[in-house]
């Protein structure tokens, strides 16, 4: 079976068409995911991503790592930007869920925004989409603005 759907946001296919994953085998993936993200271990973590995985995060343009990233590549460039403007204080993924390959995942961060030292915290879910063995999108959804307020250098 194929994934396939329009992106209503971008008026056509995404790269993401992937055969979904047994949501037992989603889960697992999601694990070994969240599991390289705790070691600050960039590489298994890019390696656990289909070539054309995209990772979408809210705030563009007003948080640096806020913005659609694209590629292993895109998404290493998008840890380092989140790496670079956040210390991360807590990243405790709670709960996870999975559903024909899409795993959703609710979890606290908390963070200090290196441009300002402000503290900020907020409760996250991720939308997994996994399709043959791979990330395939990850979508982020967090209060950004208080993300936004604590990287405010105004």
């Amino acid at each position: 079976m194929t994934a396939e759907r329009t992106d209503r946001h971008h008026g056509g296919r995404d790269a993401w068409h992937h055969r979904r994953m047994h949501d037992a085998d989603a889960l697992a993936l999601a694990q070994r995911l969240y599991a390289a993200l705790e070691q600050d271990d960039v590489t298994p973590f890019l390696d656990l991503c289909a070539p054309d995985a995209v990772v979408e995060y809210p705030a563009e343009g007003r948080l640096p790592y806020g913005g659609t990233w694209r590629g292993r590549e895109g998404i290493g460039e998008f840890l380092e930007a989140h790496d670079a403007a956040e210390e991360i204080l807590a990243f405790e993924p709670a709960e996870m869920d999975a559903t024909d390959g899409t795993v959703l995942v609710i979890g606290f961060f908390e963070g200090r925004a290196r441009p300002t030292g402000r503290t900020w915290s907020t409760t996250f879910v991720h939308v997994l989409t996994m399709g043959d063995g791979r990330l395939a999108r990850l979508r982020a959804f967090f209060d950004t603005a208080t993300a936004v307020e604590a990287h405010a250098t105004d």
